[in-house]
C-alpha cells in the first residue's frame, strides 16, 4: 500500500512538475513572441527604475545602453541631442523627448537614468535641448520648428525603425511636443505622443497663475503656483515691453527678486506689474486683451488646444494629480478634448512630485502608483513595439 501511495505520489509531483513547465514555456513564449508580451515585461521591468524601490532587476535582461552627443540642422544654427541606444546593430523603435522650459541638465541623474531605462526597454533615445529654455526658464516658440526638425533627423538613423518614432517631454515641453505632432511635415509618422504634465491652452495657464487660481470645469479654486511656474510667466509677461526703464525695474522686482516701491512709467509696464502682482479673474482677462497682439498670437501657437484636429498619433497624457506647476485640469482637459477620436490614455498619479518620482510614499500607495504608471507604461512600449 505504501508503494502504492509512493507511485501515486511520485505520478502528481511528475504531472505538477509537467505542468509548471508547460505553463512556464507558454509564458515565455508569451513575452518573446507577442506585442503584448514582450510590451508588458518591458513596462514591468521599466517602472522599478524611475521609483524609489531597492529592486532594479532591468539590467539582468539587457545589454547596456551607450550614450553620445548628435547634431542637426535647424532653421537657425545647429541642434544638440544626446542619444541613448543599445548598440546591437538592431533598428528599433524610438522616442524624442524634450524636457522643456527651466529643465534638469543633461548629466542629471534623472535624466540619464530615464535615458539608460528607455534604452534598456527598447526605444532609441533623443534628448532634444534649448538652450534658451533650459537655462533662462523662457518659453521659446521656435522650438516647436527646432522639435520637427529632430524627429526629422531621428526617423533616419540607420539604428531606427521609422515606421516606430515617438515623441514626448515634460510640462511645457510636453505642450510643445503635441504641437509638433501636429505638424504637416511629420504628423502622419508620429507613431505616438507621451505627454507628462502638459498645459492644455497657453492662455488659459497664464490666467490661471496671475490669478491665483485654479479652473476645473468650470470651478475655481485657490492655487499658489511654484516658483518656477512664476518665474517663467514673469519673463513672458516682461519681454512684451519695449521701455528700457520698465524692463529693468520689473526685471529687478520679479527675476531677481529685489524689493523695490518703485512703479512702471509706461501703461504697459504698469498692466504687466498688475498681472505679476495677481489680479481678479475679471481683471486678469481685461489685462490680458492689453498685451501686445503677437504676444497672444505666440501664446496660441504654443497652444495644444488649437490643434486638436491635426494630431493624428496615439496620445498617452501622464500628470501627477497636485502638480504646482501646471494644473492636472490642463491634462484632463486635453484628454476629454481628444476622446472622441480613440487612442487616448489619461493617467492621473498621487506619488509624483511634477515630473518627478515623490520620496516618502507608504508602501501600499507606491503598489497602486505603480500599478497606474506600469498600465502607462505599458502603453508606452506597446506603441513602440
Amino acid at each position: 500500500m505504501r508503494t502504492t501511495l509512493r507511485r501515486s505520489v511520485l505520478a502528481a509531483v511528475r504531472w505538477a512538475f509537467l505542468a509548471l513547465v508547460v505553463i512556464g514555456s507558454l509564458f515565455m513564449i508569451f513575452i518573446v513572441a507577442t506585442p503584448q508580451g514582450k510590451a508588458g515585461f518591458r513596462a514591468a521591468l521599466f517602472v522599478p527604475e524611475v521609483l524609489d524601490v531597492p529592486l532594479k532587476p532591468q539590467p539582468w535582461f539587457t545589454g547596456d545602453p551607450v550614450r553620445h552627443e548628435v547634431t542637426y540642422p535647424q532653421a537657425a544654427g545647429t541642434g544638440v541631442a544626446d542619444v541613448y541606444r543599445i548598440p546591437d546593430g538592431k533598428r528599433r523603435a524610438a522616442v524624442l523627448l524634450f524636457l522643456g522650459a527651466n529643465a534638469a541638465g543633461r548629466d542629471d541623474e534623472d535624466v540619464v537614468n530615464l535615458g539608460e531605462a528607455l534604452a534598456r526597454g527598447g526605444f532609441v533615445v533623443m534628448f532634444h535641448w534649448s538652450p534658451t529654455m533650459a537655462l533662462e526658464a523662457n518659453i521659446d516658440p521656435t522650438e516647436v520648428d527646432n522639435l520637427v526638425r529632430a524627429f526629422q533627423f531621428l526617423e533616419q538613423q540607420e539604428w531606427v525603425d521609422p515606421k516606430r518614432v515617438g515623441i514626448g517631454g515634460f510640462c511645457v515641453g510636453a505642450s510643445f511636443s503635441l504641437v509638433a505632432a501636429a505638424d504637416p511635415r511629420i504628423r502622419d509618422r508620429v507613431r505616438f505622443v507621451n505627454a507628462f504634465g502638459p498645459y492644455f491652452d497657453a492662455r488659459d495657464l497664464l490666467l490661471q497663475v496671475v490669478t491665483r487660481s485654479r479652473l476645473d470645469q468650470g470651478v475655481r479654486t485657490p492655487w499658489q503656483p511654484d516658483r518656477l511656474t512664476l518665474k517663467v510667466f514673469a519673463n513672458e509677461l516682461i519681454e512684451t515691453l519695449e521701455d528700457p526703464a520698465d524692463i529693468e525695474l520689473l526685471t529687478k522686482k520679479y527675476l531677481a527678486g529685489e524689493s523695490n516701491d518703485a512703479q512702471p512709467v509706461t501703461p504697459a509696464g504698469r498692466n504687466v506689474a498688475r498681472l505679476l502682482e495677481g489680479v481678479s479673474p475679471e481683471e486678469a482677462a481685461r489685462l490680458y486683451l492689453a498685451l501686445p497682439e503677437d504676444f497672444r498670437e505666440a501664446m496660441d501657437q504654443i497652444s495644444p488646444s488649437r490643434y486638436v484636429d491635426d494630431i493624428k498619433a496615439r496620445l498617452l497624457v501622464l500628470h501627477a494629480r497636485d502638480d504646482e506647476l501646471v494644473p492636472s485640469a490642463e491634462s484632463r482637459r486635453l484628454a476629454e478634448a481628444m476622446s472622441d477620436r480613440g487612442g487616448v490614455r489619461y493617467t492621473e498619479l498621487l506619488s509624483f512630485d511634477h515630473v518627478r518620482p515623490a520620496g516618502g510614499t507608504g508602501a501600499w500607495q507606491l503598489v497602486k502608483e505603480g500599478f497606474k504608471l506600469y498600465r502607462h507604461m505599458y502603453s508606452v512600449m506597446r506603441a513602440g513595439t
